[in-house]
């Protein structure tokens, strides 16, 4: 697995496709400085929604390899750094990576928290009302990390996988349980993993009541 994109960013305004103004920190801009990573993610980088700003929620992570399907579904190329995510990764989608998993990201330690569970703004902010739609077909919803060890990050740092105590468990299957295949037992023995973030638990109950 490599960074393709290392992204940071503030909330800013955004117009939508009705020329209605909202603000949102979804669109990053990527850097090729060297960041220090902390348990609450990187310097300059932010979300308007106060949900967004959790331990859980330090860093985001996007696989480029999705880019291509998007840009297909719109018809026209997506710009980078468009989905949200601090980390633009090549080599693991959600298939690939499985929560509790530990990385040693250049000089910090993170570990797999959570997939991502996707909202509206996207499709608001590229102007793709579909957009939203076009991630639930294919769960291409990205995933989060928590920061174990800080450190010093940028583009070039290594990424190795080197600890995966929950190989059942992977992003894909977690995103299958909560919007594709409904099923109490297996969403019990999910939620008593102890690496998957307390904050999808809840909300994975919430959704299935």
């Amino acid at each position: 697995m490599t960074i393709v994109y290392l992204n940071i960013g503030m909330p800013k305004q955004q117009v939508d496709r009705h020329g209605k103004e909202f603000v949102t920190g979804i669109a990053k801009q990527h850097t090729t400085q060297a960041l220090q990573l902390t348990h609450s993610g990187l310097p300059n980088d932010g979300s308007f929604e106060v949900v967004h700003g959790t331990p859980d929620r330090a860093l985001h992570v996007f696989s480029h390899e999705h880019y291509d399907f998007f840009a297909q579904c719109a018809g026209s190329p997506i710009q980078h750094c468009s989905f949200g995510e601090n980390l633009c990764v090549s080599g693991f989608t959600e298939q690939d990576v499985c929560v509790g998993d530990i990385w040693q990201l250049g000089e910090a330690i993170v570990q797999v928290s959570m997939p991502t569970e996707r909202c509206s703004t996207i499709g608001r902010r590229l102007q793709l009302p579909k957009m939203l739609h076009w991630i639930h077909e294919q769960m291409m919803t990205g995933y989060y990390l928590r920061v174990l060890q800080t450190g010093i990050i940028s583009v070039k740092s290594n990424i190795v996988c080197i600890e995966r105590p929950v190989p059942e468990w992977t992003i894909d299957r977690l995103n299958q349980l909560l919007f594709k295949q409904r099923d109490s037992q297996l969403m019990t023995a999910a939620c008593a993993v102890e690496e998957l973030s307390k904050e999808w638990k809840q909300r994975a109950w919430q959704m299935y009541k």
